[in-house]
């Protein structure tokens, strides 16, 4: 476990890295993360950090509710962890950045190309799409919950999670009488949100909830704006200006699948919403594994291609997030 966490740590580095050698300046990144407590108890936070400083010489710092004071202004947080860090960033931007140095190396990217069929046993490999055919000695399959029925082993893999975000208006004064700090925030509730101001504070990008299908983003958006005004009832004039749902990947056993599904077929999936650096550090093991030049992708073979669960496992995942959401309002209840 520690091992891989290290990893993600190196993941961690290896984005920033990317951004900074790639000169994505308009991948606007902002330092900085903390994660919120909605009820009274710091003792274990604070062993949280001292635990990162001793294991990994990782430098975390707490925060009581005063020094919380200067960066929100909540009724509803008591402390703080921040990690300086981390950072968030703008990821389309970033991808477009990513994919055009990938083109200037000589890669060649299609958009809007669906495989519509795969013949992955044998030397060779094949992938059909509508306008043509791909041939490979090797194909590295990089999806989440939009896998789809191309490769049943995976599609058995994965259940695709459907989560919110919203947008709100520009309204820099009125979001600034809330939040003060540029950092990205979530509260460490099991069901949690996790929000972040944009355009250099001008607007406010929140999100959370999760469900097993799609649901309409207009109300999963009221929910989402009844949640902001828990924690920030000064916002109650700030208009929501967009909303929208995506999917995301997860396994059954909660963590990535990375690994080698039959020689020559890689997989890279099921991040479940925590793909910034676990996605950049997952990629290198593979390119690793795939030139020999390390065995560290067998760091996640216990957590393989199990089956999720079909239509049984997006209820047992429906039915876990309403328990966590309780669990939460008991621990929060005084």
């Amino acid at each position: 476990a520690r091992a891989l966490h290290l990893l993600s740590i190196e993941g961690v580095e290896r984005l920033r890295a990317t951004i900074r050698d790639l000169s994505i300046d308009s991948a606007g990144l902002v330092p900085g993360l903390f994660s919120l407590r909605r009820f009274d108890r710091a003792d274990d936070m604070k062993a949280h950090v001292a635990e990162f400083a001793d294991v990994y010489g990782y430098e975390l710092a707490y925060l009581d509710r005063a020094a919380l004071a200067e960066h929100v202004t909540s009724p509803r947080y008591f402390h703080a962890i921040h990690d300086p860090n981390a950072f968030h960033i703008h990821p389309l931007n970033t991808a477009r950045a990513i994919a055009a140095e990938v083109e200037r190396l000589g890669g060649r990217i299609y958009e809007g190309t669906p495989a519509t069929g795969a013949a992955l046993a044998g030397p060779t490999k094949r992938v059909e799409t509508a306008a043509g055919r791909i041939e490979a000695p090797r194909v590295v399959i990089a999806t989440g919950g939009y896998t789809g029925a191309l490769v049943p082993r995976l599609r058995r893999a994965v259940l695709p999670i459907a989560t919110y975000m919203m947008a709100t208006e520009a309204a820099p004064d009125l979001i600034a009488s809330a939040i003060r700090t540029r950092a990205c925030m979530y509260d460490d509730r099991r069901a949690g949100d996790y929000y972040r101001l944009v355009e250099g504070g001008r607007r406010l990008l929140w999100g959370g909830r999760i469900t097993t299908r799609a649901a309409d983003p207009a109300g999963i958006a009221r929910e989402l704006r009844r949640e902001m005004l828990t924690a920030y009832p000064q916002l109650a004039e700030l208009r929501t200006e967009l909303s929208w749902s995506g999917l995301m990947g997860y396994a059954r056993h909660l963590m990535p699948q990375v690994g080698e599904m039959a020689p020559g077929v890689w997989h890279i999936t099921a991040f479940g919403g925590h793909g910034l650096n676990t996605t950049a550090i997952a990629g290198k093991v593979v390119a690793e594994a795939i030139l020999g030049e390390s065995d560290r992708i067998a760091m996640f073979a216990p957590f393989g291609l199990d089956w999720a669960g079909g239509a049984a496992g997006l209820v047992a995942a429906q039915l876990t997030y309403w328990k966590l959401q309780a669990q939460d309002w008991w621990r929060e209840r005084g």
